[in-house]
């Protein structure tokens, strides 16, 4: 999203989660404001996105002037240093009365950090249908949903229609395969060496959420099982799925992690230097926004053995079990996931709304953006457990060992193995 989902990640490698809070100095938070006669419930909002706190920042406003008896400080803070924040935090009377939350809410919910909300969506008759469900879901644990639904991140193709123009190659078509890439990739590899340019066919961010996490899923593997307790990377598909990412390096269709390691592949793509962009919804409105706006073209990944399911990423907003403003901060949670905060968030593109009815609002000027919704449908969460920040720094660690061939897929896949049910076996 936005950085929606670019976000995501960055911050499941990030280490752990958490958030700060305004603290009296006895530790204790502030109940309430005074001024002027006036007695206000005071409450804190957490949020790590600068790019997105303008916008929070308006929506906080018209959550006051509606509810002129809340007074919300919104507190920004790096994603570094909030994560090791709300660790700090965990447990006492420090951290903010609400906050965002990502797939690491297994670990915060077994915790007892997360206040479960469904008394709330009860008594306030809302309907959870109203989002997309694998959103809802992601934040649904052990049967008590922990956070309201944010935004969310899908997988796409971009693709730049110049480059195929300029080589004479067909685009790509809707129900594509992961062959008809390899042959429309060909095709440009040849046509950019004979010219003696320096294009690429393929580009792609060597990622869980951009690349990798697709392809074990769309190759019939898995990353977890469906009741997380054993991990797939040593499945036939899943060796697969990497071997079939070596093999683009290998014949020259993409370019190798010496390059893509120092420069991102939506930096080579937005730079006109690749025909095709595997990439997440989040970077959809920086590339709405590039001079080759109009000649780029969007379509859902070419279709593997399996299909061509796109992981789904999104972030909840959360309210901490120990506030003491629960109300409040229930009443702040339920005006962010709905529909003026959603509008006002898709409106600056800052995030593609989980909510389907604001979905409306969020628009591009030049990139169709309709292959996002249509994914959707399709999609499935990133896979998380509450060792998810023990295994997936490792698993990331020995993917690019795999990329940069320093590994072979079925070494790096053991290794893999080894390392997240290790994990996921010592999950109390």
């Amino acid at each position: 999203m936005k950085k929606g989902m670019c976000m995501i990640l960055t911050i499941l490698m990030a280490g752990s989660i958490a958030a700060c809070g305004n603290s009296k100095e006895d530790g204790g938070q502030e109940g309430t404001k005074k001024g002027s006669g006036d007695e206000k419930t005071k409450i804190t909002f957490a949020l790590w996105d600068e790019v997105q706190k303008p916008v929070f920042d308006e929506i906080v406003e018209k959550f006051e002037a509606e509810n002129t008896d809340i007074d919300v400080e919104v507190q920004l803070t790096p994603w570094s240093q909030y994560w090791t924040k709300l660790d700090a935090a965990m447990g006492s009377d420090s951290a903010a009365d609400v906050f965002w939350m990502n797939t690491y809410l297994p670990k915060y919910a077994e915790a007892g950090v997360l206040e479960p909300l469904d008394e709330y969506i009860e008594q306030d008759k809302i309907d959870m249908e109203d989002y997309v469900s694998v959103v809802k879901n992601a934040y649904n644990y052990k049967d008590v949903q922990y956070c309201m639904p944010k935004g969310m991140d899908t997988v796409q193709v971009f693709y730049n229609k110049s480059i195929f123009e300029k080589y004479n190659v067909e685009e790509p078509k809707a129900g594509w395969t992961w062959e008809d890439m390899k042959e429309l990739a060909g095709q440009l590899k040849r046509g950019i060496e004979n010219e003696g340019s320096d294009e690429y066919p393929i580009l792609m961010e060597l990622d869980p959420q951009p690349s990798f996490f697709n392809f074990i899923s769309q190759s019939g593997g898995y990353i977890l099982s469906d009741d997380g307790k054993q991990a797939g990377f040593e499945k036939p598909a899943s060796v697969k799925a990497y071997t079939d990412i070596v093999e683009l390096i290998e014949e020259g269709l993409m370019p190798g992690s010496e390059v893509l390691s120092d420069t991102k592949g939506t930096d080579l793509f937005l730079s006109q230097k690749g025909a095709i962009l595997f990439m997440g919804s989040w970077k959809t409105a920086v590339i709405d926004e590039v001079s080759f706006a109009a000649q780029v073209g969007t379509i859902a990944m070419p279709a593997k053995e399996k299909g061509n399911q796109s992981v789904i990423g999104g972030l909840g907003y959360a309210v901490n079990s120990r506030s003491k403003n629960k109300d409040a901060a229930w009443k702040l949670v339920k005006y962010l996931s709905g529909e003026e905060s959603n509008r006002m968030q898709a409106e600056a593109r800052a995030d593609v709304p989980a909510l389907i009815r604001a979905q409306k609002y969020y628009k591009a000027e030049h990139i169709d953006v309709d292959v996002i919704f249509d994914v959707a449908d399709t999609g499935f969460a990133f896979p998380t457990s509450s060792s998810v920040a023990e295994w997936l720094p490792a698993v990331n660690e020995i993917s690019a060992k795999i990329f940069a061939g320093e590994l072979t897929p079925e070494e790096g896949c053991k290794e893999m193995q080894k390392v997240t049910q290790n994990a996921l076996d010592n999950e109390s």
